[in-house]
């Protein structure tokens, strides 16, 4: 079992998207997946319940409970329609929380989140947290409680303006609650390969940040935006879809690098014993 956090200081480059419909395909291969909508405004949350129904949450049904510690696993955790995938809701309760300066925050408050999922992300193959577009408190307990940190962006210059804030919330947490941290990779989303500034973009970001850039694409792509009215990730609306494919062979990446970041932490151990 994994724990990926989606996270990107600019708001609209796809963070909420990648996580719903990746967790759509990957439970189309037989994967179990849990999401934390650990984002106040809570767009992962309707993407499954609707609008009117997130909004009639009571806070003790999302992730408010677990950063009040009073959270009950089966009140807060919930199956979706999509079998293989589970839920812990978002919701405007959690707003409160989500302080700026996230670090100076009371200890408690920090490890939240991993303290609840440490119960829980056993019965999963992977745990997807979608986060606000800030480095607040709820992107700091995010970071604290993931094994790798995925950010998606945008191949332009607005949707790539976070990168250097995110690499220093990683290095931040990495020298204090979570040294195991390790950056997944950066996702280019919303790519059109008609356009030459985004094809231009993306060449540098490969250019510059090499291997850390994933191989994988994620393209505009209509089949995306139907789905979601639809309440579905884009695997269960059109299983044989195009899209369909890219978030598979995502997921199969993402699991590839997950891998290969537990590998050393494999030998560590090896030569300990």
């Amino acid at each position: 079992m994994s724990v990926v956090t989606a996270l990107n200081q600019k708001g609209g480059v796809g963070k909420t998207s990648t996580c719903y419909h990746l967790a759509g395909a990957l439970a189309l291969s037989g994967k179990r997946v849990l999401l934390v909508d650990n984002d106040p405004q809570a767009s992962l949350t309707q993407g499954f319940l609707g609008p009117q129904a997130t909004r009639g949450l009571d806070p003790s049904e999302t992730v408010a409970a677990v950063y009040e510690q009073d959270a009950v696993v089966e009140r807060v955790v919930r199956a979706t329609h999509v079998p293989g995938v589970d839920l812990l809701c978002g919701g405007r309760a959690a707003g409160s929380f989500n302080v700026p300066d996230p670090h100076l925050a009371d200890w408690p408050l920090q490890t939240a989140l991993r303290d609840f999922l440490e119960d829980v992300a056993d019965g999963y193959d992977l745990v997807l947290i979608d986060c606000p577009p800030n480095l607040h408190l709820a992107s700091w307990t995010s970071l604290v409680a993931s094994d790798a940190l995925l950010v998606p962006l945008q191949p332009e210059d607005f949707g790539a303006q976070g990168i250097a804030d995110v690499q220093e919330s990683i290095a931040r947490v990495v020298a204090g609650p979570n040294p195991s941290l390790r950056l997944l990779g950066f996702l280019v989303t919303m790519s059109s390969p008609r356009l030459s500034v985004h094809k231009g973009f993306e060449q540098l970001l490969r250019t510059h940040y090499g291997a850390d850039v994933f191989k994988t694409t994620i393209p505009i792509a209509t089949d995306f935006k139907e789905a979601i009215v639809q309440r579905k990730p884009v695997a269960q609306y059109k299983p044989k879809g195009a899209a369909t494919r890219v978030m598979k062979a995502l997921g199969a990446e993402i699991f590839e690098r997950l891998a290969a970041i537990d590998a050393p932490k494999t030998e560590t151990e090896e030569e300990a014993a």
